[in-house]
């Protein structure tokens, strides 16, 4: 079974308490929302904490849930919002006056899976999140900004130089 696909019945045990429920909830959505932790966190400890401290806060306001099939973009933005207030201190978003970001959008270069989150990876933290937030998880840059405490402008901006760095380090990944 997929999370995509979660069997109604499992929900309704799931909002009943069932702990066995509650279980199988977490083995099938622990890839999804550890994924989401160590993109945000760039540390797989830390990834693993915010993931505990998340399901933590889902199975206890899990009750809260008002439409069940909804129920992983909820879990979702839980970890999301855990993960950004778990590393607030560590996101820091450079100034991009001074950084030179290229506007060309031709990019015709054949790469895979794991150049690209290698290059996402080795983006500066503030970049990354905003990256992350919006391309990844489908975040507008309204929401974004309010998830990071930042200007909306700040975030486009942010995303502008976090392409611009992805475009430069994936060109560098594919010459090496």
């Amino acid at each position: 079974m997929s999370p995509q696909k979660l069997d109604t019945n499992l929900i309704s045990k799931v909002l009943k308490g069932d702990r066995s429920a509650q279980f199988q909830l977490f083995e099938l959505t622990k890839g999804i929302l550890f994924s989401i932790c160590y993109r945000v966190m760039n540390d797989e400890d830390e990834a693993n904490d915010v993931l505990q401290d998340s399901y933590v806060e889902i199975f206890q306001k899990i009750h809260t849930l008002k439409h069940s099939e909804a129920l992983i973009g909820w879990m979702k933005t839980i970890t999301i919002r855990k993960a950004i207030l778990h590393s607030r201190k560590k996101i820091h978003f450079e100034p991009i006056e001074d950084v030179e970001i290229e506007s060309s959008e031709d990019f015709d270069s054949w790469f895979d899976a794991e150049m690209l989150d290698q290059a996402i990876q080795s983006l500066p933290n503030g970049a990354r999140a905003v990256f992350l937030l919006i391309e990844v998880e489908g975040y507008s840059h309204k929401e974004t900004a309010e998830l990071l405490g930042i200007a909306e402008s700040t975030s486009k901006s942010q995303l502008h130089y976090a392409k611009s760095l992805l475009k430069k380090r994936i060109t560098k990944l594919l010459q090496a």
